[in-house]
């Protein structure tokens, strides 16, 4: 699955005009992520209906850039994430997105987005 990243201004009512776009043309719209610095923001938008979502963005008047995501199951205890993440480093993969999607028991469900998706692959072993 893609999710998009769309950069914005940071001003109220931003995301609600994407979801509102999405929602026009009955989209779904799931994963939703999104962070500002009081200035830009970053959004992070996925669905099952990718065509679907990518007109809505446009419909909003913005552009967002597909990352291709891979999902992998970890272990949820301290010291994971910098394992997994030096990993990556140390391959050489340039991550652009990093966020939890689930979670079972003592196991969290990890999406990863990365400018090479194939080493990204290779290196989580997916």
């Amino acid at each position: 699955m893609n999710v998009y990243l769309i950069t914005v201004d940071d001003r109220p009512g931003v995301l609600a005009k994407l979801f509102e776009a999405a929602a026009k043309r009955h989209v779904n719209v799931s994963p939703a992520y999104g962070l500002s610095d009081g200035t830009r923001g970053l959004i992070a938008l996925g669905s099952d209906d990718e065509a679907g979502l990518r007109a809505a963005i446009a419909d909003a008047g913005y552009t967002g850039t597909a990352i291709e995501m891979v999902v992998v199951e970890l272990e949820n205890r301290p010291g994971t994430g910098a394992e997994v993440t030096r990993k990556l480093a140390d391959a050489g993969v340039d991550l652009q997105i990093n966020v939890p999607v689930g979670m079972s028991g003592d196991r969290v469900q990890m999406a990863f987005g990365a400018r090479d998706a194939a080493l990204l692959k290779r290196t989580l072993g997916v």
